[in-house]
């Protein structure tokens, strides 16, 4: 048997169900003799201690941090509550719930009641409570998502899923015919969590463009970077397609007559930016009444009477993608059947083409970034701004009337919202800590690189550099179709923003809830409330009930872990971390002239140090001209971008985060390159060849 002891901080002396502070945690071990026996003990976060006057009342103060990793019980006293625990459950006959206190060297018992609440959570359950059901042994699963990368918390994990699983009902019904992607009778579609970790079916997304069709592959290749080949993946996805039977006389006439579907994907193809003023605008004006509430219910209630507010805003993304999707489609099948087949001229053509895509929302963020830095070197100098503590250079760009200080703030404005991980709605944006863009402006400013004016080569011009000659109804396909493409790239970049600033407004609101379950005492800190979910808010709100704070506390511990998770691009059956038995990732034998192969975003050619970041954190350490290796990029990472010679990253496709603002920077970037942050090293030196899609280890050169 075993024997936990869930114990409050000797500085406090709040009642023990309270939840105003993490518990430390001790496990004793019942031999077979009865003898108990000290296992372990797990130090709860303690940062406040709340202490008794003399006159009466209480006071709170901060504990000194020397204090803070200290347990609240000895060894000794945890093995004697554990003794008198074994006691009680005698008396009883039964297991008990026991409260207790210690004044001096005198335990009080305080209440003994029965266990109604079963087994204690374990690690396993907190890991899978909210894994989506497998529906199949051989379903294939994929995180070739950019915007959801790592664990992405409780919380955000249902806002998603309700949200999206609202949009996706909407689109159905406006298409008026099925999409498996998007419709499921059973089971969640779309966007689905393991381990914490948003994923996607990886059948029902390529099948709704056929299988073995050029608009499926161009799909494929938008996505995933690459064109899926596995047998048994593509057998399953054909087990996806319905089988069509051949039509009846009255089917066929009515096929023939139905014209209202092609108009209907005509219209989307065209106009689906068309109500991108109005969404914006309505964006911008939405009172956000639940800001305004005094108490946490009146909060809660005012935030679930939003679910729907946003929709036209998150729309407007999917419409944009899904047409940019297309326009992209219709390209790649023009140079594949230039070219006869597909292979790397063909990327390395496609992703040339798209160069054209200028003055994206998501390229403009390293551009401000830049101008930002540019100025702050002419109006303080780079060597001051530098030397500042991020405190001091915040503060100067928040207060400043110099123009460094208007395009900060400005920035802020436009951007602000933005931040890693963007649909998680715990995470912390650019406008909440400005001091996350502060480092960034610090390197910029020292780097002190020149704006770069970049041409737009005209579309002759583009044709003049493609591996292939072109026939006559290409060119003019081509001239049809680009500028297409570059206004519905455009578009989605755009919609995006919309789409996070829709998160954003949420993130706000239950921020605003957090705070006040603090003050009226039903939550212990504003974290917490991220690590619920929105029933468990509901009952908080009704009960305070201890058990609830308790499983929060479990989830929180957990994060980190589920956060270092790392998994395959495409995994077939129950998804299952490569690391999670061993935290470590494997090591590579060192291969000095390694040489790997991806699919080409952006020409050009960059030699140079790399630089592996698998974090935020480690990209931080980017010196200007290194070569940056990653798992892959989102909005985060954009900053960075500008002081970089080349980008790689191991998931991605052609519209990607790092191939759109790459391609805007003439950046040479490869992505699909499975394998580059375990394969190469910080320090190693490098080339990049964004043409052919490789990546080579060189000889350091002699210094």
């Amino acid at each position: 048997m075993t024997l936990y002891l869930s114990a409050k901080s000797k500085f406090f002396v709040l009642t023990v169900v309270s939840g105003s502070v993490e518990p430390d945690t001790f496990t004793l071990r019942r031999k077979n003799n009865g003898q108990l026996k000290f296992d372990s003990v797990l130090v709860g976060t303690k940062s406040q201690r709340m202490i008794m006057q003399g006159s009466g009342g209480t006071v709170t103060e901060d504990i000194d941090e020397s204090l803070r990793n200290e347990s609240c019980l000895s060894k000794e006293n945890a093995e004697r509550l554990g003794n008198i625990a074994i006691q009680i459950e005698k008396f009883y006959k039964t297991t008990r719930d026991i409260e207790w206190g210690i004044v001096k060297d005198d335990v009080y018992i305080l209440q003994s009641r029965p266990i109604t609440s079963g087994a204690a959570v374990t690690e396993y359950e907190i890991k899978h409570e909210f894994d989506a059901p497998l529906r199949s042994e051989n379903e294939y699963f994929t995180i070739a998502n950019e915007v959801m990368p790592g664990a992405t918390s409780p919380l955000g994990i249902e806002i998603i899923q309700k949200c999206f699983g609202n949009i996706f009902k909407k689109i159905v019904i406006s298409k008026g015919v099925p999409d498996s992607f998007l419709k499921s009778k059973y089971y969640a579609s779309g966007l689905m969590s393991h381990y914490n970790h948003m994923m996607g079916t990886v059948a029902e997304m390529i099948v709704r463009y056929g299988v073995d069709t050029l608009a499926s592959k161009g799909f494929m290749i938008s996505i995933f970077g690459r064109i899926l080949e596995d047998p048994e993946l593509l057998q399953f996805a054909y087990g996806k397609v319905k089988p069509k039977s051949k039509p009846s006389l009255c089917q066929q006439i009515k096929s023939q007559l139905n014209v209202k579907s092609k108009l209907k994907y005509y219209w989307d193809l065209f106009m689906y930016d068309f109500n991108y003023e109005s969404a914006k605008k309505g964006l911008e004006a939405h009172p956000l009444n639940y800001l305004k509430k005094k108490t946490a219910k009146e909060t809660f209630t005012a935030i679930l009477k939003t679910v729907s507010d946003f929709d036209e805003a998150i729309l407007i993304q999917y419409d944009s993608t899904e047409s940019s999707s297309n326009w992209n489609m219709y390209l790649f099948r023009i140079l594949c059947h230039a070219y006869g087949s597909i292979n790397t001229d063909v990327y390395s053509d496609f992703a040339n083409l798209l160069a054209i895509s200028s003055n994206t929302e998501t390229a403009n963020i390293p551009t401000a970034m830049q101008e930002v830095a540019r100025q702050v070197a002419k109006d303080i100098g780079a060597k001051k701004f530098s030397s500042m503590s991020i405190e001091e250079a915040e503060k100067w760009l928040q207060e400043t009337s110099s123009v460094s200080g208007q395009k900060f703030r400005q920035f802020l404005k436009r951007h602000g919202h933005r931040c890693i991980k963007e649909l998680d709605v715990q995470s912390v944006t650019w406008e909440m800590n400005p001091k996350l863009l502060v480092k960034i402006l610090q390197n910029l400013a020292v780097c002190g690189k020149e704006e770069v004016k970049k041409e737009e080569d005209s579309v002759d011009k583009l044709f003049s550099k493609l591996h292939v000659s072109l026939s006559l109804l290409s060119k003019c396909l081509l001239r049809f179709v680009l500028p297409n493409c570059r206004r519905a790239i455009r578009a989605r970049e755009a919609g995006k923003s919309l789409t996070i600033k829709s998160y954003h407004n949420w993130r706000k609101g239950y921020r605003h809830l957090g705070k006040l379950m603090v003050l009226e005492g039903r939550l212990p800190d504003e974290d917490l409330m991220f690590y619920l979910t929105l029933d468990e808010i509901d009952e908080l709100l009704k009960t305070r009930s201890p058990n609830i704070i308790s499983r929060a506390y479990h989830r929180r511990k957990m994060h980190p872990t589920l956060e270092n998770y790392k998994f395959m691009e495409i995994m077939k059956g129950l998804p299952k971390p490569v690391n999670e038995e061993n935290e470590s990732m494997e090591t590579h034998e060192f291969v000095a002239d390694l040489v790997m192969k991806g699919i080409p975003v952006c020409q050009g050619a960059a030699k140079g140090y790399a630089r592996v970041a698998m974090s935020l954190e480690e990209a931080s350490y980017l010196k200007p001209g290194e070569i940056l290796i990653a798992y892959s990029t989102d909005i985060g990472w954009s900053p960075y971008f500008p002081i970089i010679s080349g980008v790689v990253t191991e998931l991605g496709g052609l519209i990607s985060h790092g191939a759109v603002v790459s391609r805007e920077y003439g950046l040479p970037c490869v992505v699909g390159l499975q394998g580059a942050t375990k394969q190469f090293r910080t320090g190693d030196y490098v080339l990049l060849d964004g043409k052919k899609g490789t990546l080579q280890r060189l000889p350091k050169p002699d210094l």
